[in-house]
C-alpha cells in the first residue's frame, strides 16, 4: 500500500506519546515526522528515534494554546443555549396567546376600558407585537 509523506494518521497501540511519554489508553496521532525520539525494551514496540507520535491529549493541550477549542464543549453550549430559546419561544408564544384573549374579551364589555397609556408598556425589541 502507498501512502504520502507526513501522513497525519491514528496510530496502532500499545504507543508512548512522544511529548509526555505516557502510554495512556488514549488515542495516539503519528504525524510521520522526525522527532529525535525512541524508546521500547526488547519484550516490547520498538518505535523508531524519528516517529513523532502524540497522545491526544497533548494535542488537545496544543490546540488549546492556538486558540482552538474542544468540540464536544461547542456542542454542549449550543444545545443548552437551543434548549433554553425554545422555552423562551414557548413563554413569548404563551403571553402573546393569553394578550390577544384579554384583548378579545375587553372588546366585546359593554363599557370601554379606561387605560392609562403612561403606564403602557414601551416596545423593547424591534419585532415587538403591538
Amino acid at each position: 500500500m502507498t501512502r504520502l509523506a507526513n501522513e497525519i494518521r491514528e496510530a496502532g497501540k500499545p504507543i508512548h506519546c512522544s511529548a509526555c511519554f505516557n502510554a495512556q489508553d488514549v488515542r495516539h496521532i503519528d504525524f510521520d515526522a522526525a522527532c529525535d525520539r525512541g524508546y521500547g525494551n526488547d519484550e516490547t514496540v520498538q518505535v523508531n528515534m524519528d516517529d513523532l507520535i502524540l497522545c491526544e491529549n497533548c494535542v488537545k493541550a496544543g490546540a488549546r494554546l492556538l486558540g482552538m477549542t474542544d468540540d464536544a464543549e461547542l456542542h454542549a453550549h449550543c444545545a443548552e443555549l437551543a434548549r433554553r430559546l425554545d422555552e423562551k419561544d414557548k413563554a413569548l408564544r404563551q403571553a402573546q396567546r393569553y394578550a390577544k384573549t384579554m384583548e378579545e374579551a375587553l372588546a366585546v364589555r359593554p363599557e370601554p376600558v379606561r387605560i392609562d397609556h403612561r403606564k403602557l408598556p414601551r416596545k423593547e425589541l424591534a419585532g415587538a407585537v403591538a
